[in-house]
């Protein structure tokens, strides 16, 4: 940006004037504003190094009621700012803690409103990428999609995403880097999102399994709806927004419904230059995670400096009075110790690594296996080398 664009966006943005904070996190600051005071507005400051100008630009001429309009978009020196309008309701977050969850049929036209919203955005490859309840607004005319914060357009041929940004619980597998999002990423977060509505429960808690898996919360129909939206494999979860909006509506009234005209969709329109923004990778501090999964972290961890303490006591026994390595109690201690071990470390990769960091690869399963033989590995070498030494020492 040169001076005058600059002086020009430090001039606009100060013709607002902000009546509260929305929300200020990792995607950026989110305000209530007013101009001239006709009327409550949204501004939003991206950091630059995430801002999608593309995605931004394309919204702008998507004419969908549910989704926001905007109003205004302008560059700072570091940041990309976009004015819209301010939807009056709650979110759904809001409305489940205060009421809990959602009846049937109120959550099944909230899921149509959003993926209504959603299909409008599909049609011009610009993926929402964080369809949470927070960005869920209930208002009198329907479910309102809001907050683009890090929505992208797809781009062919790129085999992932520049940012990893998303909502733990509501962001699809791949969009935690390793294949690029793309509108099957969206139906994921919608049956996330779903799920959440008829349970009212958070997706990455023990209760929200529970409370989906019971037929007097979630009818069965509706249950199977969930379950193949949010499949681990893209190619198995419906393909499309309309798709799912169709099956959700189908599982509440039991009545198929005629399949869509398909319209051909309008050209995506020319994405600006921008600077590639870094790789950030969503995580989870281990006090946010569920409180077995904790416990059963701890336990490995006992259960390893155990074993590795009865490996070396038995081992520096033998070394320093030459009896036999294994005594019969030491060789039992051991294999209950190794048993264990490799118990909970299957416990610990069903529950972490299918949903948490081993998530963003494309073998999980192989590469957990290899960083164990890597481990154990520096474990056997780490005790020959100290036998070695106490051998020395020995003949010494």
């Amino acid at each position: 940006m040169d001076d005058d664009q600059t002086l020009r966006s430090m001039v606009r943005d100060d013709a607002y004037r902000v009546v509260r904070m929305l929300g200020d996190g990792a995607s950026g600051r989110t305000e209530l504003v007013t101009f001239n005071g006709d009327g409550l507005l949204v501004r939003k400051h991206i950091p630059a190094a995430l801002a999608n100008a593309a995605a931004w630009a394309v919204a702008m001429e998507v004419d969908e009621p549910l989704l926001p309009r905007i109003e205004e978009l302008y560059r700072m020196p570091d940041e990309l700012v976009v004015v819209y309008d301010y939807v009056e309701g709650e979110a759904v977050n809001e409305v489940v803690e205060q009421e809990g969850r959602l009846e049937v049929s109120r959550a099944v036209g909230m899921l149509v409103d959003v993926c209504r919203a959603v299909s409008a955005l599909h049609e011009r490859d610009v993926v929402h990428r964080d369809i949470t309840p927070s960005n869920v607004i209930l208002a009198s005319d329907g479910a309102h999609l809001v907050d683009l914060g890090i929505a992208r357009q797809k781009r062919q041929g790129q085999r992932r995403d520049t940012t990893t940004l998303g909502t733990w619980g509501f962001a699809a597998p791949e969009q935690y880097g390793f294949m690029q999002t793309d509108a099957r990423s969206d139906v994921y977060a919608l049956g996330r999102l779903l799920g959440y509505a008829l349970t009212g429960e958070k997706p990455d808690t023990e209760a929200y399994e529970t409370a989906l898996s019971d037929r007097s919360i979630v009818p069965e129909a509706l249950y199977d709806v969930v379950q193949k939206a949010t499949a681990f494999e893209p190619s198995a979860r419906y393909q499309t927004a309309g798709e799912l909006a169709r099956a959700v509506q189908e599982a509440l009234t039991g009545v198929p419904l005629p399949e869509p005209v398909a319209a051909p969709a309008p050209e995506a329109a020319p994405q600006p230059a921008h600077p590639q923004a870094p790789i950030r990778r969503a995580s989870r501090s281990f006090m946010e995670a569920p409180l077995y999964l904790r416990a059963l972290a701890a336990l490995a961890w006992i259960a390893l400096v155990v074993g590795f303490l009865i490996v070396l006591a038995a081992s520096v026994t033998y070394w320093l009075t030459n009896d036999p390595i294994w005594h019969a109690e030491q060789y039992t201690m051991a294999v209950v110790v190794d048993a264990g071990i490799a118990y909970l470390c299957f416990e610990i990769y069903k529950a972490v690594c299918l949903r948490g960091a081993y998530a963003t690869e494309p073998h999980p399963l192989r590469l957990f296996i290899a960083r164990i033989c890597i481990y154990c590995l520096i474990i056997f070498l780490v005790m020959m080398a100290l036998g070695i030494f106490v051998s020395y020492l020995r003949e010494g």
